[in-house]
């Protein structure tokens, strides 16, 4: 009946001409085109029965990227809600994984890209919770390319699709400038295991609570591909829990809490904060410091309402979701035990604040997501699989759409008030420092790095050596010492060894709040200039 259904509404769907572009802009500007031949009239039973009982199975087919031919692929149903809920109340759109590389291992995207991630718009009516938060999230952080996809299987339109990057060595490679260290997927994909976990102290999903010393007890919510991984990994959470004075041995602090005011801010409660903490991934690099990345984002801005009770919040709740969620909750060690650290908690709200600056009360937000809504609105329209109704995906901004037991809250509705709580909240509004003239001299083997710091008491810099690692922390001086030369003119500098530092940001600390130069570091940043060539 399913195989009935799909074949008369691809049918009535419309097609047309392969599209002629690169495939090397497949994540850059304008909708994007993918043509898929599958040789079995049944295609779409036989990708359901693989997903049932071989989730990683594939179907051989055919397939066309941006009019770029692609043999041999693999071509798969992908997801977990958004595949399952899916099929079982509607049995529509159903989201795709295609593996260019399935049978011919150098097949790829002229940009190296090899895995082609498709999603359907669960419980996003908008289509655009997806790419407006990434655009958001990227600015501060590395964070997967997005954008839109047309869909046709075997010359039949099968819908419009929401395209996201892969995390994988290529998206390392591109970001850190490596391929070496461990990616730690931080998603349960075995919920029943989850669930029935027995031998072992009983854990909170991904949310890097210590359990013991045992790699077993942490397979049901961490996925790794090299059994090397558990090692650097358990430690990380082992320090995090135990020695969290010790954490910036093991960790990323300053994307550790861009991650969080992200989150928080555009209410991702998919993720780590909410109630099932997950959909990130820890890269491990080399020296086991683990860079945690955001990932899956179709139900940000209160698309998911459940916090870290389970408990559904109602619109007021998502509304005024507090910067300070999860302080005290000993479950969410990641923000727990960072926020208790004063210089961690300013650093983050000075982040929650700039990102209110720069999205929110500005409207900047709400202009990226109305483009995207009418550069889509014409295959919106022509979607006929689509999960929700045009009048629905019209209405997404300003109205709430009730699905079976979700109340999906537009995202206006939900973000212009949120805006005027976050910029109103006492939080977000304490006197921060003023930071000026910041500036570096090269002495030999060392470099002086100095910067004017208003209505602070303490003045920090953070560097390191190449983009690869982590910034590290070092304190700067105002009291006439380590390069310093006049005590208390609000002149902070120190003086770093010229082989450790290649980039740098300057951070300044009072008892109330801290502001960082650049504002959106780490990443951006200032770079020491070369005496004799790069120091990387």
């Amino acid at each position: 009946m399913r195989s009935l259904f799909l074949s008369l509404c691809l049918a009535m769907a419309c097609t047309g001409a392969p599209l002629r572009i690169s495939a090397q802009d497949f994540y850059g500007k304008g909708i994007q085109e993918i043509r898929i031949e599958i040789p079995h009239p049944d295609w779409d039973w036989k990708l359901d029965s693989l997903k049932t009982v071989n989730p990683e199975g594939r179907l051989l087919a055919t397939a066309f990227v941006n009019g770029v031919k692609f043999d041999s692929v693999g071509v798969r149903y992908k997801g977990n809600s958004s595949y399952f809920r899916t099929r079982k109340e509607t049995s529509r759109k159903l989201p795709i994984n295609i593996k260019l590389n399935y049978r011919i291992k150098d097949q790829k995207l002229k940009d190296g890209h090899t895995t082609l991630k498709l999603s359907n718009g669960f419980l996003d009516p908008s289509f655009v919770r997806d790419p407006l938060a990434y655009l958001i999230v990227r600015r501060y952080m590395p964070a997967p390319q997005c954008n839109f996809t047309k869909v046709f299987i075997n010359k039949n339109f099968y819908g419009l699709y929401i395209n996201t990057e892969s995390i994988d060595e290529l998206f390392i490679e591109k970001h850190f400038g490596t391929r070496a260290g461990y990616l730690v997927k931080c998603d349960p994909d075995q919920w029943k295991r989850v669930r029935s976990q027995s031998g072992c102290p009983k854990g909170e999903n991904a949310s890097l609570m210590y359990l013991n010393d045992n790699p077993g007890c942490y397979e049901a919510f961490y996925e790794v591909d090299d059994p090397a991984a558990w090692r650097p990994l358990i430690h990380l959470i082992k320090v995090l829990n135990q020695q969290p004075q010790q954490i910036e041995t093991v960790l990323n602090i300053d994307q550790t809490l861009w991650m969080h005011a992200l989150n928080n801010v555009i209410v991702n409660l998919d993720s780590y904060t909410g109630s099932l903490s997950h959909n990130y991934y820890l890269w491990i690099d080399s020296s086991g410091v683990g860079h945690p990345l955001i990932w899956d984002l179709n139900m940000a801005f209160g698309g998911w309402r459940r916090d870290f009770s389970f408990s559904t919040m109602s619109d007021l709740e998502l509304i005024e979701y507090s910067p300070l969620a999860e302080f005290n909750n000993a479950k969410r060690p990641l923000i727990s035990k960072l926020l208790r650290v004063p210089l961690y908690r300013k650093i983050y709200l000075a982040h929650v604040r700039t990102i209110v600056n720069d999205w929110l009360a500005n409207g900047q937000w709400l202009k990226e997501a109305q483009a995207m809504m009418k550069e889509i609105d014409p295959w919106v329209q022509k979607d006929t699989l689509k999960l929700y109704s045009y009048e629905a995906f019209k209405k997404s901004l300003d109205s709430t759409l009730v699905v079976g037991p979700d109340k999906i809250i537009g995202l206006r509705q939900l973000m212009d008030r949120r805006s005027k709580y976050l910029m109103q909240h006492p939080a977000l509004n304490k006197p921060a420092p003023i930071i000026d003239a910041v500036k570096h001299e090269i002495r030999g083997d060392s470099v002086l790095i100095t910067a004017q710091i208003k209505e602070a008491e303490n003045g920090w810099v953070y560097y390191r050596k190449q983009r690869s690692q982590a910034f590290r922390l070092a304190p700067l001086n105002d009291a006439g010492e380590n390069g310093d030369t006049t005590a208390g003119d609000g002149i902070f500098s120190t003086t770093l060894p010229y082989t450790e530092v290649a980039h740098y940001y300057i951070v300044g600390e009072n008892k109330e709040a801290a502001a960082l130069h650049p504002e959106r570091a780490s990443q951006e940043f200032l770079k020491i200039k070369e005496k004799l060539g790069p120091p990387e």
